[in-house]
């Protein structure tokens, strides 16, 4: 595992979060998620990421694991991508990463995040706590109390 003085990947990888999509709960014990937006971290139009996306899907449900959707984001959630978390293994995914021309992809196990780079040398980043980089979308509740009668 490298440390994190002496990576090479991009700064915005070390700092994402994640919003989980219907489905991703409960969490597997280990999983690894995938996205073919933005290749290389160059900025795509819209129509193309999509498309991409979907492409991936295909490659991942024809091989027969799942793909669940979930949003790889910036700290501020100014930048985001749509992704999949997946049951697949890791030579799996990055083989798939490496096809949609990837810099990257992520892994949990046991609640441990890590980068495993598709670019400098299949170099591991270790992150820490996945739950803790985790946003669940409130859910509003439609039922409100009646202060005056207690319900």
């Amino acid at each position: 595992m490298i440390s994190l003085k002496k990576r090479k990947m991009n700064e915005a990888y070390f700092e994402t979060k994640f919003l989980l999509g219907q489905g991703c709960i409960p969490l597997p014990n280990e999983f690894h998620i995938i996205t073919a937006w933005n290749p290389m971290d160059h900025l795509l139009p819209l129509e193309e990421n999509l498309a991409r996306n979907e492409k991936l899907r295909f490659l991942i449900e024809q091989s027969a694991y799942t793909a669940t959707e979930i949003t790889g984001i910036s700290p501020d959630q100014s930048h985001q991508e749509p992704s999949f978390l997946t049951d697949a293994n890791s030579t799996k995914c990055l083989q798939w990463a490496r096809k949609f021309d990837q810099r990257a992809i992520f892994r949990v196990a046991q609640d441990q995040l890590e980068i495993l780079s598709c670019s400098d040398g299949g170099n591991t980043y270790a992150l820490g706590s996945f739950s803790q980089r985790v946003i669940i979308p409130h859910i509003t509740s439609i039922a409100k109390t009646d202060t005056k009668r207690g319900t």
